[in-house]
């Protein structure tokens, strides 16, 4: 075949909570969690042609300081040749992809942007191949690169429980979010060690959002205002649901935690719907009712001299239509 160009745009996400409800006997966490892709996108770009035999994978861009093992795109390329030879066994060529992703997602900050990129490929390939590989086996390959990975499949809000497997979606969801990343890494396998962590949280059951669910936008809301379903969200969200994660690092990076509190201090006069800590941090983040909230609130972070050691993002919540 002739060189074919392939690009695709990965979002970030944003937890807008996280409850860790138990622990597998293999060490995995059981999580219930309610993610949303916001529009800090990195650009992930293949490149195929045709081979001899087999895959040959060559990388450009921002992730050459990773090696292929711990580089999810590449293994993500890796994985799927394995299916694809499994589902189209008489394929006599090779394949030759070279892989280019450059980075806008803040990396160790909960937002998810290596299992983005990962699923990007998988999306991108299985797109060029007219979908030889079965979305219930394409969803299997994420989720053994990880347990992010399966979200960034689909394109919605969703909730998702267990390790990360089961997705629950919901549409409808849009706000203005302010980011801040601060210059504090938060390594993920470190936060779920600790043992101040709660791992025994009450379940959220889906039906908590079914009201959230049924409110229909309204006929005069803006698109880039919060939406109806969004704002009716906020309620349950405050007074049902936290990040498990939050205090773990509140005690275990006082500056991470100088840094949240100035946060919160610079943006609450501006009303956010919601305040949090994303994933396992270090990224925060505030949701906000109109875009003249947020762009106030964002003035206020970057007036803070603290503040400005960091990264200020602003950006939209909702589907991954970027």
């Amino acid at each position: 075949m002739a060189n074919h160009t392939l690009t695709a745009l990965a979002p970030a996400k944003i937890n807008l909570f996280l409850h860790v409800t138990g622990r597998r006997p293999d060490g995995y966490h059981l999580l219930q969690s309610l993610f949303c892709p916001v529009d800090v996108c990195d650009t992930i770009t293949l490149t195929l042609a045709e081979g001899d035999s087999g895959l040959h994978l060559s990388r450009t861009g921002d992730l050459l300081h990773l090696p292929e093992t711990k580089d999810l795109t590449a293994r993500a390329a890796r994985a799927y040749w394995q299916a694809l030879q499994s589902h189209t066994p008489h394929r006599a060529s090779g394949l030759n992809i070279t892989l280019d992703v450059i980075k806008h997602i803040p990396e160790e900050a909960g937002m998810g942007g290596g299992s983005s990129n990962a699923a990007a490929v998988l999306r991108l390939l299985n797109q060029h191949f007219d979908g030889s590989v079965p979305a219930v086996e394409l969803a299997r390959i994420a989720l053994s690169l990880g347990a992010d990975v399966p979200f960034f499949l689909q394109d919605d809000c969703a909730f998702v429980e267990g390790i990360g497997e089961t997705l629950t979606p919901l549409p409808g969801l849009y706000a203005p979010v302010l980011l801040y990343k601060p210059p504090v890494s938060c390594p993920t396998g470190q936060i779920f060690a600790s043992n101040q962590l709660t791992r025994n949280a009450k379940d959220v059951k889906i039906s908590v959002f079914d009201s959230v669910r049924r409110v229909e936008q309204a006929t005069n809301c803006r698109p880039d205002h919060a939406s109806a379903s969004m704002l009716a969200l906020v309620h349950v969200l405050k007074h049902s649901t936290e990040n498990a994660l939050e205090q773990v690092v509140r005690d275990a990076m006082p500056l991470w935690l100088a840094h949240y509190r100035e946060f919160e201090a610079q943006v609450s006069t501006h009303l956010p719907l919601l305040t949090r800590m994303t994933g396992s941090g270090s990224a925060m983040f505030a949701v906000f009712a109109s875009p003249s909230q947020l762009s106030k609130a964002r003035q206020a972070v970057l007036s803070s001299q603290l503040l400005q050691t960091g990264r200020c993002m602003s950006c939209s919540l909702g589907s991954n239509k970027f």
